[in-house]
């Protein structure tokens, strides 16, 4: 007898996606006022930019009106899913506090100029939420800028080279002395805006006149 695999139903991904189109877009400056009602849910976030580093000018302009390009896309998983105990320490609060705080040790970004949606889920499916919409989306910091989500590199890794973001974006404590990325922002630029405008078009955002 062939092996038989389970399928996702085809209209789910379709439905997450239209799910996640109505949900509020909050500033994140007012993260810890929504502590409470985001307390003990796991799912996927999104990050939007409004500021004027240069390099993501199409993201600014795509949503200066709503949040319709995020610049980032991250899960925040059950950390007991393994054991199944269930545990949800952390979960959406606890990692968008965390990339707040990355966001506040750079000096070429302000925490003002982001904004953050979030799908909570009551059922285990954040990774594969994670995956159709980044797929979706094709964010700036998961597609070619990388580096943003990830946390100091542990014991004998403090050789490697500084990530993408870390070169655009300095000041994350641990990424300091790490050896130096030989990225530019004006090596990334015109990928970065290329790769937005043919977004803003598939996503139906506003378009800067190129």
């Amino acid at each position: 007898m062939p092996l038989e695999v389970f399928q996702a139903p085809t209209t789910l991904r379709e439905q997450l996606i239209e799910f996640q189109s109505r949900q509020q877009c909050y500033p994140f400056t007012e993260l810890d006022q929504l502590k409470e009602e985001l307390a003990g849910y796991v799912g996927i976030y999104l990050l939007y930019y409004r500021g004027e580093f240069p390099l993501y000018s199409g993201i600014r302009v795509a949503n200066q009106n709503s949040c319709c390009m995020p610049i980032y896309i991250g899960k925040a998983e059950n950390p007991g899913k393994r054991t199944g105990k269930g545990s949800v320490t952390g979960g959406l609060i606890g990692r968008l506090r965390e990339h707040r705080s990355s966001i506040r040790q750079v000096n070429n970004l302000d925490i003002a100029d982001f904004d953050f949606t979030v799908v909570a889920m009551a059922v285990d499916l954040v990774a594969w939420g994670e995956a159709v919409l980044i797929r979706h989306f094709q964010p700036v910091w998961c597609s070619i800028i990388s580096g943003f989500g990830i946390h100091a590199p542990g014991k004998g890794r403090g050789a490697q080279m500084r990530s993408m973001w870390d070169e655009i974006h300095p000041g994350r404590s641990f990424a300091v002395q790490l050896p130096a990325n030989p990225v530019t922002v004006d090596s990334l630029q015109p990928q970065v805006v290329q790769h937005c405008q043919n977004l803003a078009v598939l996503l139906g955002c506003p378009v800067e006149e190129w």
